[in-house]
């Protein structure tokens, strides 16, 4: 059966041990779930079977980060540092048994640790081993598509990752315990899915979930658009109910996303477009909450440096007005949602934002970029990632949260391994001021290697 191509390209799983034949070639096996972004292919692109290996092979990949990060005026400044600045290392190593392709056990270890920083450590920046992932696989022929089953510890990655990423930008990326159930069929994928996030603890082995505290379920369908090829839709429901509200502290929360996202490419134009509404309680008040995000840009390759001029907007919704609450909830959205810095999380919020991208080299891009920033209601509060509350409502009413100027180079020798320097100054406007924020700058380097 011809299997679907998958969206999102990444976690490289690529060697196959064995002792007779070797096939140069990458490991056609992997699961569209398995490939996450950043895009990477792992240095290890050989396949070793035995001949009498009755459909067994065993896979081995790694993955290894180091990033230096450094602030003036983290969070705004609200929290009272003035600066910091810190290194952090991250190791992964994967293992899978599989048995052709209707059979797998897989496992991968994490660590990582934080050197120099002077702000309270998060539970993400340091982790003795433990297990990211560790999960059974299983798979069905049907007579219309078949049936995968993935049971156990896993990363969960879908559309952009508005709403649900595996959180890239921290120092220990997130999983979550979860069964999932996926129908395949003529470039569709149907995921059932229920889950709960796995909490780090700085311990070795301890890291665990809390179904009774937090659950996540829902419906996540993709495949091609009316468009022609090269173009996709997604359709979804999820479902978070939280023992503990982050907008009504020791209050329930229950929330129901619906969702839309319709992007592709041709020769010259992307585009990513995505609408969300959001239902449901938080304490005594009912949720009534939405997102629109637009995105679109426009290839010259045939001008020097093949410059791709881009723009981005969301309009977020926040406030309250009738009972209601109109924050809207990112769930578990990317840390690097409008800059690397990942200064605001998208709740409450007007995003403008227009880019260019450089070729400089067949393997050198450069990115500039400008966010204009507003609160969507100002009797709102300013939210940091992952969904905190960093600054109270704005008391007379200001609403510009200022400008954000951003600066990206990547180097991309081996598709393997990568080199990127990211540089952020945001300009603190009105509204930020008002509550006692401060202009930030944002340094980062980071390095990272697939193998």
């Amino acid at each position: 059966m011809k299997r679907p191509l998958p969206r999102n390209i990444g976690w490289p799983l690529g060697c196959s041990l064995g002792l007779v034949t070797v096939a140069l070639a990458a490991d056609a096996h992997l699961e569209p779930w398995d490939r996450v972004p950043p895009p990477a292919d792992s240095l290890m692109v050989s396949t070793w079977r035995l001949s009498n290996d009755q459909g067994w092979q065993t896979r081995l990949a790694g993955h290894a980060r180091t990033m230096a990060e450094a602030y003036r005026n983290p969070d705004f400044g609200l929290t009272g540092l003035s600066e910091d600045a810190w290194v952090h290392h991250r190791v992964q190593a994967f293992l899978a048994v599989d048995h052709e392709q209707d059979f797998t056990l897989a496992a991968e270890l994490t660590w990582g640790e934080i050197q120099g920083k002077r702000g309270e450590l998060s539970p993400v920046d340091e982790d003795e081993p433990d297990l990211l992932q560790g999960y059974i696989q299983t798979r069905w022929e049907l007579p219309v598509g078949e049936l995968v089953l993935r049971v156990g510890r896993q990363m969960l990655y879908y559309g952009s990752g508005r709403l649900l990423a595996h959180r890239e930008g921290a120092n220990q990326r997130l999983s979550h315990d979860a069964l999932r159930l996926s129908w395949r069929h003529a470039g569709w994928q149907v995921d059932v899915l229920g889950a709960s996030p796995v909490r780090v603890q700085s311990g070795a082995f301890d890291n665990e979930s809390r179904f009774y505290q937090t659950q996540l379920w829902g419906l996540y369908a993709t495949g091609p658009s009316w468009f022609g090829a090269g173009h996709g839709v997604d359709l979804y429901y999820l479902g978070l109910h939280v023992d503990e509200s982050p907008l009504r502290p020791s209050q329930n929360e229950i929330r129901h996303t619906f969702g839309t996202r319709w992007f592709g490419q041709t020769e010259r134009w992307r585009y990513n477009h995505e609408l969300i509404l959001q239902t449901g309680q938080t304490g005594e008040e009912d949720i009534l909450a939405g997102a629109l995000s637009l995105g679109l840009g426009r290839l010259f390759k045939h001008v020097p440096l093949s410059p791709l001029l881009g723009f981005k907007g969301d309009l977020i919704s926040g406030g309250q007005s009738g009972g209601e609450s109109h924050t809207f909830h990112p769930l578990f959205q990317a840390n690097n949602y409008f800059n690397e810095g990942g200064f605001i999380s998208p709740s409450n919020l007007w995003n403008v934002n227009p880019y260019l991208v450089l070729q400089l080299h067949r393997s050198v891009s450069l990115t500039l970029g400008v966010n204009f920033l507003w609160r969507y209601a100002a009797d709102d509060a300013v939210y940091g990632p992952p969904f905190n509350e960093l600054g109270g409502p704005a008391p007379n009413g200001e609403k510009y949260l200022g400008t954000a100027y951003n600066l990206a180079l990547s180097w991309d020798p081996h598709p393997a391994f990568n080199i990127a320097f990211g540089f952020t100054h945001h300009e603190a406007g009105p509204s930020l001021t008002a509550v006692g924020g401060q202009s930030v700058d944002y340094l980062q380097v980071a390095a990272r290697l697939e193998f």
